[in-house]
């Protein structure tokens, strides 16, 4: 009876030996050779698709020699004639076994990495290496394999408004930024106030050159890359609110008037502000709505200023005097008599005014307790139940986290309700890139509307700090 009793205990321990335990030990992997290959024998990036697939890299998960360790990987690409001690080096950790790069993203890459003149083919070689975790084991490295890539000229990420028709006119170092328009590559679009005059874009604050210019007609632009260069513009020839949207793949252009929302810029003054005007947030994804959050202590009467300082303007008002907090309040528009104004009894508020709807939300805020990450660019991956906790700091409106964040998508749960509909923090765009500085997020109660998310571009360290009542984040790598 004994011996059958060993025999299953020999059994179950062989089993568990073939297995990959919770911390990615792998226990044995063989005793196949490492090896990688491409999915492409040559390569030109497509400028056309920036955002698509170009290459995949994939390779075999070598041999840990029955060790039963876990075994790391790094990818490598280098030039033909180099050793690979200059070249690229990605860590790409444990149990992964490919390394797929976009076009935009392997164009740049090559011509920032290796100073490739763009529009030229050059040879490449790469190879995988796999580092068992042991000092006393040398790590595996594959055959060298070659690969012909040809890159193209990068088109820019970043575009600005220039000209008398535009709010900071001929000023290149204050232009106008527009905005990426969300899954359109390369489409950029602005909303807001154009005077009469010229305008035309360009690419880089503070530089001139290159811009893009009126092509054969107001639909069509054209890249000026040299003082040689003709330098068309665009006439608006009828101030108003106009939305601009370009897209610099097919070189097309539309100026539309009067889609846009009749302010750009909005105050908000009263008594807890000591009647001093202060801006108003536009919100980043609706441009008709605006967003004032703060301590209002001293409560009292408040209206909303169409232009900065000036009482003889147009105010924003309650359509009954004195109206206090609520949700979804009527909102007038006049100036002079009647000077009907909100009157809030004091706290933290978080104020929306929709200028679409003429409707003003006035609401008393509490923080929440605690905000948590998901997302596989965290340890915990889409596990919202173990969503990983940010560190609650003095301010109870501020929470910050520092640690390590994998490639992929990341957005924030203030609740971690399990079906996905709670409260949310989200990116202003799908697949946002973080700007490493202060910016927008985005509010969504109960799972509602937009699901938009961060993409974390490359694995690394990194410190994030969210606001949670000014509704801002800084999600920096280190």
């Amino acid at each position: 009876m004994k011996s059958y009793k060993l025999i299953g205990l020999l059994t179950i321990l062989l089993l568990c030996w073939s297995c990959t335990d919770e911390d990615n030990t792998e226990y044995n992997k063989g005793d196949q050779p490492l090896e990688v290959s491409a999915s492409k024998a040559s390569l030109e990036l497509d400028a056309l698709n920036p955002a698509s697939e170009a290459i995949k890299f994939e390779w075999t998960s070598g041999t840990n020699n029955g060790t039963g360790l876990a075994i790391d990987y790094v990818f490598q690409l280098d030039r033909q004639d180099g050793n690979f001690e200059d070249g690229i080096s990605v860590e790409i950790g444990r149990n992964i076994y490919e390394k797929s790069y976009k076009n935009e993203e392997l164009n740049d890459l090559l011509i920032e990495k290796f100073g490739i003149t763009p529009s030229t083919e050059t040879a490449f070689q790469y190879r995988i290496i796999a580092n068992i975790a042991s000092d006393n084991i040398e790590p595996q490295v594959s055959p060298v394999q070659s690969i012909n890539i040809k890159t193209h000229k990068p088109i820019t990420k970043t575009l600005y408004l220039i000209g008398n028709a535009t709010p900071n006119g001929w000023s290149a170092g204050d232009a106008t930024e527009m905005k990426a328009i969300t899954n359109t590559p390369k489409g950029f679009s602005w909303t807001g106030s154009l005077s009469a005059g010229e305008f035309k874009f360009i690419t880089t604050l503070g530089e001139f050159l290159p811009s893009y210019n009126k092509g054969a007609d107001d639909t069509r632009l054209v890249l000026r890359e040299s003082d040689s260069d003709a330098d068309d513009k665009f006439v608006i020839t009828e101030g108003g609110t106009y939305t601009v949207k370009v897209n610099l793949i097919s070189m097309a252009i539309s100026i539309t008037r009067g889609e846009g929302p009749e302010f750009t810029e909005l105050w908000f003054v009263g008594n807890p502000t000591g009647w001093s005007f202060k801006p108003m947030t536009v919100d980043p994804v609706d441009a008709f709505v605006f967003h004032y959050n703060d301590d209002l202590s001293a409560g009292g009467e408040f209206k909303i200023g169409t232009v900065d300082g000036s009482w003889d303007a147009v105010f924003l008002r309650p359509v009954a005097d004195q109206q206090s907090e609520g949700t979804a309040l009527d909102v007038g528009k006049w100036a002079g008599d009647p000077d009907y104004k909100w009157n809030i009894t004091g706290g933290v508020y978080k104020i929306k005014l929709d200028t679409r709807d003429m409707k003003i939300d006035i609401i008393p805020f509490t923080p929440y307790a605690m905000i948590y990450m998901v997302g596989d660019a965290t340890a915990s991956g889409w596990d919202i139940d173990n969503a990983v906790p940010m560190t609650a700091s003095s301010d109870p409106y501020v929470l910050t986290w520092t640690g390590t964040l994998n490639t992929g998508e990341l957005k924030f749960t203030c609740d971690k309700q399990s079906d996905w509909n709670g409260d949310w923090f989200l990116a202003s765009e799908q697949g946002k890139t973080p700007a490493g500085e202060e910016e927008q997020i985005i509010f969504r109660a109960k799972g509602s509307k937009e699901d938009y998310k961060w993409q974390i571009p490359e694995s690394g360290t990194y410190t994030i700090e969210l606001n949670q009542l000014k509704e801002t984040i800084i999600i920096k790598k280190q």
